[in-house]
């Protein structure tokens, strides 16, 4: 990455700190299966937004980036804490 170019999750980050301008988020799992590549995890979110994934399957943009982001919770309890106790050690 150039130095100068900031990183989609640095964007997000703004983002929600800004009401979530922009950002639809869902933690509702409606299915999972298992196919030849992988994993098909489901998730239950607002009709405009299955809306707009239609058209990208067409293979047109959509408005929305529509993607899927596991994380560990041993790892983001984990860093909750250093970033806990990294502003303790600020104040």
């Amino acid at each position: 990455m150039k130095k100068e170019e900031i990183s989609t999750l640095s964007i997000l980050d703004k983002m929600s700190k800004d009401d979530n301008k922009g950002i639809r988020m869902s933690t509702t799992i409606t299915s999972v299966s298992n196919v030849s590549q992988g994993a098909i995890i489901g998730f239950g979110v607002e009709n405009f937004i299955g809306d707009d994934v239609k058209v990208q399957l067409a293979g047109l943009p959509g408005e929305y980036m529509v993607f899927c982001m596991a994380v560990s919770r041993k790892e983001l309890e984990k860093t909750r804490q250093i970033m806990q106790d990294e502003a303790q050690h600020e104040r």
